[in-house]
């Protein structure tokens, strides 16, 4: 078995398969002066899937709409959940959607009855995801050119800090917002220029 390496000055003790977190480890999940070891990946590892799944329901609003997959005959984004991104059956030939990953509308915090007929309700990589309305979108959406969601910690803090939205402009904002449960709507401009930062 390899000998440990040890790295001066660092935070990181290499051993294989292992991290150790020295007591100046700079993660906000972990308390300081402490010393955890855990499995590579573990250490936020869910504020990493959560942008990239982000991603994925930007690039399937994009088919969505382009493709016309409700047949209703109109260019419109699904503006009625995450899951239906996966679950709703194309008009000619009944077969789902699957324009999303099927862990990602299984991790649809106000999933459907049909989606659950599929698996369990669990989160994706510590994270639940919801579709959201524009601040000035109230009852009435606009699924002709906006969409929305956020992304956020299903067990905050344990599971992550950040929470994470994007809307139709495809670009992903994060804050903490220092308590579990993401948000409804969507933050406007001066919102998110003054509370919310783009992800490093």
């Amino acid at each position: 078995m390899r000998l440990s390496t040890l790295v001066l000055g660092l935070a990181v003790l290499a051993v294989p398969g292992l991290i150790v977190l020295e007591p100046w480890h700079d993660c906000g999940r972990h308390r300081a002066w402490t010393t955890i070891s855990l499995k590579r990946g573990f250490c936020r590892g869910g504020e990493r899937s959560g942008p990239s799944s982000l991603k994925t329901l930007a690039s399937a609003q994009a088919d969505f709409r382009s493709n016309d997959r409700d047949g209703n005959g109109v260019a419109d984004f699904w503006r009625k959940d995450v899951a239906g991104l996966y679950v709703l059956r194309h008009e000619g030939t009944g077969e789902r959607l699957k324009l999303i990953e099927l862990s990602v509308a299984l991790a649809d915090d106000r999933i459907p009855d049909e989606a659950l007929a599929l698996g369990p309700r669990t989160p994706k990589g510590g994270y639940w995801f919801r579709a959201i309305r524009h601040a000035d979108e109230g009852d009435r959406l606009d699924p002709g050119s906006r969409f929305a969601y956020c992304c956020f910690p299903a067990d905050y803090p344990k599971s992550g800090r950040k929470t994470f939205i994007l809307d139709e402009r495809n670009t992903i904002f994060m804050r903490d917002l220092g308590r579990p449960g993401g948000i409804e709507v969507f933050p406007t401009d001066e919102e998110l220029q003054a509370q919310w930062s783009k992800p490093h």
